[in-house]
């Protein structure tokens, strides 16, 4: 059986034993009289689920390849920043060259 199904069914034993001791209490409180005062018996500990997943070695791997490209956010950020200005000025340059070319090329057919 797969570890989901065997945790699932370990949560399911775990809640009927909380319901079982809930209907101890209930019958508990009922068979008292009113004027004494319950004492207070705490809930059994329920168990925090804990899911055992290992990681194989293929995930491993994975995970010190990324580890060694991974950068922080603001480096990330100035490198994006400096490549839109670069784009920029690049479009800029070429956007003046072919208006020259086109202004030197206008000039030149109409003489």
């Amino acid at each position: 059986m797969s570890d989901r199904s065997d945790e699932l069914r370990r949560q399911r034993d775990l809640l009927r034993e909380h319901l079982a001791w809930i209907e101890r209490e209930i019958a508990r409180e009922a068979a008292e009289a009113p004027e004494h005062a319950p004492a207070y018996q705490p809930p059994p500990r329920l168990v925090q689920p804990h899911f055992s997943v290992s990681a194989s070695d293929a995930d491993r791997d994975a995970e010190a390849i990324l580890a060694e490209f991974r950068r922080s956010a603001p480096a990330v950020e100035a490198q994006t920043k400096r490549g839109c200005i670069l784009y920029f000025a690049g479009a800029m340059v070429l956007f003046l060259a072919l208006s020259a070319a086109c202004i030197f090329l206008f000039e030149k057919s109409r003489r």
